[in-house]
């Protein structure tokens, strides 16, 4: 089972815990808005989703600057294939 699978049906199951444990809404005040009588898994599960949406996106720009320094590097492997160094041998004859 991926490492993955068993980290979501952890959160999966804390949040039903939750939900079963706290089912009397709560208010949430952030800056200026204000929201009175929220259940408390709605609240939750909206943070987790900005979480989520969050690591997505940073993910997203960390894989495409890898991919472009793998192209480059890509690249530069295939000048040193066509173009190889001049050998070291030259300097031992003088």
């Amino acid at each position: 089972m991926p490492v993955q699978l068993i980290i979501m049906i952890l959160i999966a199951l804390a949040l039903i815990l939750v939900t079963v444990q706290n089912p009397n809404p709560v208010s949430l005040q952030f800056l200026s808005w204000e929201a009175r009588q929220m259940p408390l898994i709605i609240i939750i599960l909206i943070s987790l989703l900005v979480g989520i949406i969050i690591a997505s996106v940073l993910s997203l720009i960390k894989q495409s600057k890898l991919k472009e320094k793998i192209r480059f590097l890509e690249r530069e492997m295939e000048s040193l294939k066509h173009h190889p160094p001049d050998s070291q041998d030259d300097d031992l004859e003088d």
